[in-house]
């Protein structure tokens, strides 16, 4: 980013005190957390349809929005097919699987007649576009698409869509030239040495992803996005790095690929820091796991959007 000197500094004058990193008695510092000065380009008022997208920690939205039509709330699994949240396996985490999911919305896409990417027996198939769940029979996973099919076709008419990254390394199966939702099982790799790959984005990557996923919804008619990052870290990493220091990669390439697309789209996809909120309270803000956000700071982070945006 390039400006003119002056044109910066009046930027800085205008957002004062925003304009400074707080310290422990500015009031945007509450109870060891630092809550970013954030200007909505919307409003979201109660009862309105927020359609969420994105990692577990959509899911964690979802269970701290209060007073809205949740339309992904509507959709569950048996304990037998994924004993998390009966939700669950709506979760995208990489770029590429929610872009695609996204696309296919729009398009009205029958997604259960994509082939190849149901993996193991007519018994025990494993889809590979979703991230989570146990193998169950071909026919219940045809049908399980299409009920994931069901729900996102609520998602041109919400009134607004809370969209989360989370990761982004990935898994693409040359095949079929799809983006996979979880990674390929390694006796099928080991057949076929050729056909998966694995891509780790960086933040050019995941615009070049995103980008048209978002154009293809606001011009559907989407015309509120808000656009976070997850702060649930990488929990494996297949770069050979370790997992501290590429999930800080992971993270750093999200968020800047994020506000990048946020100035794209001006007016119409906000960017709102969970991500910021959450790691400014350090591994206080994480359970015992390091790895899944304590309720009270997601109650906390959810109910500052929600304050903002009403």
């Amino acid at each position: 980013m390039k400006t003119n000197g002056y044109d910066a500094l009046q930027r800085t004058l205008r957002i004062k005190p925003a304009g400074r990193f707080p310290n422990c008695e500015n009031d945007r510092y509450v109870d060891g957390l630092l809550f970013p000065s954030v200007t909505p380009s919307f409003r979201l008022p109660k009862k309105s349809r927020v359609f969420t997208i994105g990692s577990c920690f959509a899911r964690n939205i979802e269970e701290a929005l209060e007073g809205y039509d949740l339309p992904t709330t509507r959709f569950s699994v048996p304990e037998t097919e994924w004993s998390g949240r009966p939700n669950g396996l709506l979760n995208e985490y990489n770029p590429h699987a929610i872009a695609q999911r996204i696309g296919w919305a729009v398009e009205g896409r029958d997604t259960s007649i994509i082939e190849g990417v149901y993996a193991g027996s007519e018994t025990r198939t494993r889809d590979m576009l979703l991230a989570v769940g146990e193998p169950v029979t071909r026919e219940r996973a045809v049908q399980r698409r299409n009920e994931i099919d069901a729900v996102y076709a609520e998602l041109i008419g919400s009134d607004a869509v809370i969209i989360t990254l989370g990761l982004v390394e990935c898994w693409f199966d040359k095949a079929n030239g799809l983006f996979l939702n979880r990674m390929p099982d390694p006796i099928d790799m080991r057949r076929e040495k050729d056909r998966y790959e694995f891509h780790r984005l960086d933040a050019t990557d995941t615009v070049d992803a995103l980008l048209p996923a978002f154009q293809a919804l606001i011009d559907a008619g989407v015309q509120r996005v808000v656009l976070t990052v997850s702060p649930v870290p990488l929990q494996t990493s297949f770069t050979g790095m370790d997992c501290v220091v590429a999930n800080a990669y992971s993270k750093a390439a999200l968020l800047l690929a994020a506000n990048q697309i946020a100035g794209r789209f001006q007016g119409k996809v906000d960017y709102f820091p969970s991500y910021e909120i959450v790691m400014s309270g350090g591994l206080r803000s994480f359970g015992s796991d390091n790895v899944h956000v304590r309720n009270q700071i997601v109650k906390r982070v959810i109910s500052y959007m929600m304050e903002t945006y009403q």
